[in-house]
C-alpha cells in the first residue's frame, strides 16, 4: 500500500486514520524504496553513504514519519513531524543549546533534542527590573527516539519505538499531509524554505 492519502487532509489529529495506518500499512515506504521488516522489526532504509553526504534521511515506517541524523559521528532517529503543530520538524536546523544537541522546528522554533526527544525552552528572569533571557529548561519527554544502526552491509537499519504509553509526537506521527512535507522536501536550506510556512499558511518570522 503506497504511503499517500488526500491532500485534502489537514495536520490536525485524527485518531481514526491513524489508527488505520497502523494497521494496514504492511509496506514500508522507505528513503531508497520499498522494503519489508525483518521478523524482529528492523527496517533497511538507505545506504550509510547516502546518509553521509547528506546528513540525514526521510522515511515512512509501517505509516510512521522519522529523520534518521548523522551528527558528529553518532546516529539518531526521530520522529519527523513536530508534536506541536505538525511542522516538519526533520527539516530543522541543528543547534546547541545549553550543551544539548536540538534540532530546531523551521515552523515556531520548537527545540526538540536529537537523541532524548525532550523539549527546551529558555526562561526569562527579572533582573533590575528588566526581562531577561534566563537557563534553559526541560519541558520533558516530547518526541519519540527510534533504534538506529550501521551495519556492516554499508546499509542503515531502524527498528521503531515500542515503548507503551503516549508521547506527544504520537499525535502526529502518521499524519501523512504533515509527513509529505518532509519526504518531499531535501535536506537542504532551500527545502527547508519550502517547507517554513506555518499552521496557518503564513511564513513564520523567525526572531533572531
Amino acid at each position: 500500500m503506497p504511503c499517500v492519502f488526500s491532500q485534502r487532509s489537514s495536520c490536525k489529529t485524527a485518531g481514526m486514520r491513524n489508527q488505520f495506518l497502523r494497521v494496514m500499512m504492511n509496506v514500508m515506504n522507505t528513503a531508497d524504496g520499498q522494503s519489508e521488516a525483518s521478523a524482529d522489526g528492523w527496517v533497511q532504509i538507505g545506504a550509510a553513504t547516502s546518509l553521509a553526504a547528506r546528513g540525514r534521511m526521510h522515511s515512512c515506517i509501517q505509516g510512521r514519519y522519522v529523520s534518521i541524523l548523522s551528527i558528529k559521528g553518532h546516529l539518531t532517529c526521530i520522529d519527523s513531524i513536530c508534536f506541536h503543530a505538525g511542522g516538519p520538524l526533520g527539516l530543522g536546523d541543528i543547534e546547541e543549546v545549553d550543551g544539548k544537541t536540538c534540532l530546531n522546528c523551521p515552523w515556531h522554533n520548537y527545540k526538540i533534542d536529537a537523541f532524548s526527544g525532550e523539549k527546551y525552552y529558555q526562561a526569562m528572569s527579572w533582573v533590575d527590573g528588566k526581562m531577561v533571557p534566563g537557563n534553559w529548561k526541560s519541558n520533558g519527554f516530547r518526541h519519540r527516539i527510534h533504534q538506529v544502526e550501521e551495519r556492516s552491509d554499508g546499509m542503515i537499519y531502524v527498528k521503531l519505538d515500542s515503548t507503551p504509553g503516549d508521547v506527544p509526537s504520537d499525535s502526529y506521527a502518521y499524519d501523512v499531509t504533515c509527513g509529505q512535507r518532509v519526504l518531499g522536501s531535501p535536506s537542504t536550506a532551500a527545502g527547508q524554505a519550502a517547507a517554513a510556512a506555518g499552521a496557518d499558511g503564513k511564513r513564520n518570522i523567525r526572531l533572531l
